[in-house]
């Protein structure tokens, strides 16, 4: 199947950034432009535009850092989450941006804490987020939607170095993923802090994986994607939570291994999850989607369109599977039909 193709939003700096779908169908995508200001850009579900541009400018003349995440928790309200510095002040400078009209205009900015945003989730009416390339350990903040000021602390999920790291969910709890590189192999670490726990305390999460010889790609939801590393063995393997660990092993079809290549993973509001690769499977590097409900039967590819642009991807899907994948170098949208 082939889509309508990507089309350019405009120039980027951060890598990565994000994309929420409002439940009127409009599609929020966010992403840093320069190092002082965060493009917000509501496009209309099936546009090939933005049809409105709002420029988010960090405090104190701060700036940007890590990859800007956008939810809309509510109707017409959207929030952006946005790691800045540096100016010291006690708060911190993760900033947390609130519009009540769609994402056209936003009040001032929130600060909420001193953990940089690589990743993040959005659980109910709070927001829980981590930071990769972390010495102490995979750490968790979780904030409400509707913050005052940072929370009086943030848990670590597990005593050894984060370098990849990826945040879900799974009925109402925090699923938290990291990759440790070792002397001899890399190993992919999972935790889980069920509902109802405290998500910014250390005890709340609990060990629930451990896949030695696997890099970490992506999570989202209750979907966890990796690739085996060292050997002969390259797959991509997707798993799906089960609340008491990882359900088993799936192998993404269709991966050559080896060679240049790089995947995202997204879980939509019905369960389905979509795999997003870059991978020349047809005329050079296109993005590519093919999405499973257990993982053991698949979708045909969709071919999204020329992806030499980027090679770091965020998707917003409805509950149909339909919405947008941003790419940002620079900001490319590949729309999801």
């Amino acid at each position: 199947m082939r889509a309508p193709g990507p089309f350019e939003l405009g120039p980027a700096s951060s890598l990565g950034g994000s994309v929420a779908v409002e439940r009127s169908g409009e599609l929020v995508v966010v992403w840093d432009v320069g190092s002082d200001r965060t493009a917000v850009c509501l496009i209309r579900l099936g546009g090939r535009r933005c049809s409105h541009v709002t420029l988010l400018r960090p405090l104190l003349r701060d700036s940007t850092f890590g990859v800007p995440e956008v939810f809309a928790p509510s109707p017409q309200h959207v929030v952006v989450l946005q790691d800045t510095c540096c100016d010291s002040a006690p708060a911190g400078g993760d900033l947390l941006y609130s519009s009540s009209d769609g994402g056209r205009s936003f009040s001032a900015p929130v600060r909420v804490g001193t953990l940089s945003v690589s990743a993040a989730t959005l659980i109910g009416r709070r927001i829980a987020f981590t930071a990769a390339d972390d010495g102490t350990g995979p750490q968790v903040e979780s904030i409400p939607v509707t913050p005052s000021g940072p929370p009086a602390s943030i848990a670590t999920a597990r005593r050894k170095p984060a370098f990849a790291v990826a945040i879900g969910q799974y009925l109402g709890g925090v699923l938290i993923g990291s990759d440790f590189l070792g002397a001899s192999t890399t190993t992919t670490y999972a935790e889980y802090a069920p509902a109802g726990s405290d998500f910014n305390a250390s005890a709340s999460y609990h060990p629930v994986a451990a896949f030695p010889g696997e890099h970490l790609l992506a999570m989202s939801g209750d979907a966890l994607l990796t690739v085996q590393s060292g050997g002969n063995r390259n797959a991509v393997l997707l798993r799906i939570f089960t609340g008491r660990g990882f359900g088993p092993a799936h192998v993404v079809p269709h991966d050559r291994g080896g060679g240049p290549q790089w995947f995202t993973v997204f879980q939509d509001p019905g369960l389905r999850v979509h795999v997003f690769s870059e991978r020349a499977l047809f005329r050079g590097y296109h993005l590519i989607e093919e999405s499973t409900s257990t993982g053991t039967r698949w979708s045909l590819l969709t071919d999204l369109g020329d992806a030499i642009h980027s090679i770091v991807f965020d998707a917003g899907l409805d509950r149909r599977g339909r919405g947008l994948v941003l790419g940002t170098d620079p900001a490319w949208a590949y729309p999801v039909p």
